[in-house]
C-alpha cells in the first residue's frame, strides 16, 4: 500500500508485484475454473485479482496476509469464492492440514532476512524446512520456507508460479533449496530479465514456474527477457529444457546462462589439481568494522580541526582510492591533500581517565549522539571507541565490484574499512606478483560464478568466495609497475590480453580455452551491467 513507510515495508518484505507479472504467472498456473488456488502472501491482492478472473464457483482462492489493512484490500479484489485469512502464513499452515490440497500456488513471497523474521514465525518456518530434510541457517531468508510450504501445498501435477529473488540462482545458502526443487518438480521454467522489473528496489527478481511431480532430476529451461513487456509474447511451453545436468548441490543456476562447452570448461578447471586457488598464495579477510564510519573515519581537515590527527591512522574505503594495481605513498598523500576520508581514529586507551583531552571530548560528543549504543560499538568492552582487528594488509581487494575484481598491492601503512577486503600474502609470496596476475580471464570468469550480483550492476565477493577463485601460478614475468600503469591507461580488454599471455598460456591453457573464459566473463558481466 502507498501509505506504508519504507522501514515497515522492509521489515515485512512487502514489495508489490506489477500487475502484468501477476497476470502472466496466474494465467500459467491456473488451468481450470475449478482449481483450488493458494496465495500465501497476498499483500493488497494483485494476484487475487488476477486469479478471480479465472476461477469459477466450483473453484476457490485462499489468500493469507499478515496485515489486516491489506487483507481487507485483498478481500475486496476477490469474489464470493475467495477467502482471505489475516494472519501469519506459517502459523496457518501449521494448523490447517492442507498438504497436497491445491492445484496452483501463486504469489510473491516476502523477502525478510533471518534477523528481521519474528522469532515465533521463524521457528515454524525453519521447522518446515527441517521436515523436508533441509538445513536452514542464519542466512536463510523468509522466501525460502515459503517455497517449501508452497511445494507441500501442491497436489501431484499442480503448478507453482512465484516471483523469487535471483538469490535462488547464485547464493551458496540456497544450494540445498535448488537441489530440493529439482526433486520436487519434474519441469521447471525460469524466466529472468535483463532489466529490473520492480521499481524502486535493487533486488533482481526471477519468475519460477514449476510443475509438481517427484523425480530424480527436473528438466530446467530458461528464458532471458529484456523486461516484463516481453511476457506477452512468451510461450512457456516453447522454453526449451537445458541439456546440461548441473550438480545442484555445488553448481549455481547462474551457469544456465552459459552453453555446455563453457560449463564443461569451468568444471574441468575447477576440478583440476594443477590449477591453484588464491588461497594457495594469500588470505582474504574483511576490512575493519568500525561500527560507525561517520564517527571513526574523517578527512584531514576534520582531524586537524578536532586536534585528533595525532591519534589517527591511514585508511581507505572507496574504490576510487585504489584505481590501479599498486597503491603507494604519493597516492595516499594525494588523497589526504584532496581532503578524502582517509583518517581512522585509532585509540589504544581502554579507560576514559587515560584518554587525551581532545580525544575524550570527541568520545563524549559521540556518546551524546548515541554512537556507543550501536551494536558493534556496544559489544566492545571495556572501551567502545577501541577498534579491534587493526592491521596493515599487504594488498586490497574490492568487496563490491563494478567492472572486474582485482588485487591491489599496498606499499603504504594504510588499512581499510569493511567496504574493501584485506589481503595478506603467505610467507615468501610477493604481493606484487599476486596483484599483477589478478586481472586474468580465468579468475574473472570464476568471480562471476562464485560471487553474487545485485541491482546496479554490482558483483559482490565475500572472503570465502574470493580465496576459492582459481588463480594463476605466481611465477610469471609481469612487472607490477608496468601492469599498474597499463591498468590506469589502457582499456580493460588490453590489460587482460597482456596478463593472460603471461599467466594462462604458461599454465597449459590453449588459446581457445582462454578465449572461452574471456567470453564467459564478458557474457556474465555484461548481463550484470545491463541491470544498472
Amino acid at each position: 500500500m502507498k501509505n506504508l513507510n519504507q522501514q515497515e515495508r522492509k521489515l515485512r518484505g512487502a514489495y508489490y508485484t506489477p500487475p502484468a507479472i501477476a497476470k502472466f504467472l496466474t494465467h500459467w498456473a491456473i488451468r481450470s475454473p475449478k482449481d483450488e488456488v493458494l496465495e500465501p502472501s497476498c499483500g493488497d491482492g494483485t494476484f487475487v485479482a488476477a486469479a478471480s478472473q479465472m476461477i469459477g464457483k466450483e473453484g476457490g482462492i485462499t489468500g493469507i496476509e499478515i496485515s489486516s489493512e491489506e487483507a481487507e484490500l485483498a478481500s475486496s479484489k476477490g469474489g464470493s469464492n475467495t477467502t482471505i485469512i489475516c494472519g501469519d502464513a506459517f502459523s496457518w499452515w501449521h494448523s490447517c492440514n492442507a498438504k497436497g490440497k491445491y492445484d496452483a500456488v501463486i504469489g510473491n513471497p516476502p523477502f525478510i532476512r533471518y534477523q528481521d523474521f519474528k522469532r515465533d514465525q521463524r521457528e515454524l518456518a525453519l521447522g518446515l524446512m527441517v521436515q523436508e530434510g533441509l538445513k536452514p541457517s542464519k542466512l536463510t531468508n523468509a522466501w525460502m520456507p515459503f517455497v517449501v510450504m508452497a511445494t507441500q501445498a501442491l497436489r501431484e501435477g499442480g503448478r507453482l508460479a512465484f516471483v523469487l529473488p535471483a538469490e535462488l540462482f547464485q547464493v551458496g545458502y540456497a544450494a540445498q533449496l535448488r537441489e530440493y526443487l529439482t526433486r520436487k518438480y519434474d519441469k521447471i521454467r525460469l524466466i529472468t530479465f535483463k532489466q529490473r522489473v520492480f521499481e524502486g528496489i535493487q533486488q533482481e527478481t526471477i519468475l519460477f514456474l514449476g510443475e509438481r511431480r517427484d523425480c530424480k532430476s527436473a528438466m530446467i529451461g530458461l528464458a532471458d527477457l529484456k523486461d516484463s513487456s516481453e511476457l506477452d509474447s512468451l510461450s512457456v511451453d516453447q522454453v526449451c529444457g537445458i541439456a546440461t545436468d548441473l550438480n545442484h548441490k555445488h553448481e549455481k543456476w547462474i551457469q544456465y546462462y552459459l552453453n555446455n562447452k563453457e560449463i564443461h570448461l569451468l568444471r574441468e578447471l575447477s576440478a583440476s589439481a594443477d590449477i591453484p586457488r588464491l588461497s594457495d598464495f594469500a588470505d582474504v579477510n574483511v576490512g575493519i568494522v568500525t561500527g560507525r564510519n561517520s564517527f571513526f573515519v574523517m578527512n584531514q581537515e576534520v582531524a586537524n580541526n578536532l586536534a585528533l590527527a595525532e591519534w589517527c591512522a591511514p585508511i581507505i574505503g572507496r574504490s576510487f582510492h585504489i584505481p590501479g594495481l599498486l597503491f603507494n605513498l604519493p597516492e595516499l598523500e594525494a588523497l589526504r591533500s584532496d581532503n578524502c576520508q582517509v583518517f581512522l581514529l585509532k585509540l589504544e586507551y581502554t579507560n576514559k581517565s587515560t584518554l587525551p583531552a581532545e580525544a575524550l571530548k570527541y568520545i563524549e560528543w559521540g556518546e551524546n549522539e548515541g554512537y556507543h549504543r550501536g551494536y558493534k560499538c556496544k559489544i566492545r568492552l571495556p572501551a567502545w571507541w577501541k577498534i579491534p582487528s587493526w592491521w596493515i594488509p599487504d594488498g586490497f581487494m574490492l568487496r563490491q565490484i563494478h567492472t572486474a575484481p582485482k588485487i591491489v598491492a599496498n606499499s603504504t601503512g594504510a588499512t581499510t574499512t569493511d567496504t574493501v577486503h584485506r589481503v595478506r600474502a603467505h610467507l615468501g609470496v610477493d604481493i606484487d606478483q599476486i596483484a599483477s596476475a589478478s586481472v586474468n580471464s580465468m579468475t574473472l570468469a570464476f568471480s562471476e560464478i562464485y560471487g553474487r550480483s545485485y541491482g546496479g550492476g554490482v558483483l559482490e565477493l565475500e572472503p570465502r568466495e574470493a580465496v576459492n577463485l582459481p588463480f594463476p601460478r605466481i611465477c610469471h614475468d609481469l612487472d607490477i609497475d608496468k601492469v599498474d600503469e597499463l591498468s590506469r591507461t589502457a582499456r580493460l580488454p588490453d590489460l587482460i590480453d597482456v596478463v593472460d599471455g603471461e599467466t594462462l598460456e604458461p599454465m597449459g591453457l590453449t588459446m581457445s580455452e582462454g578465449t572461452m573464459l574471456r567470453n564467459i566473463w564478458d557474457k556474465l558481466s555484461s548481463r550484470r551491467h545491463a541491470r544498472k
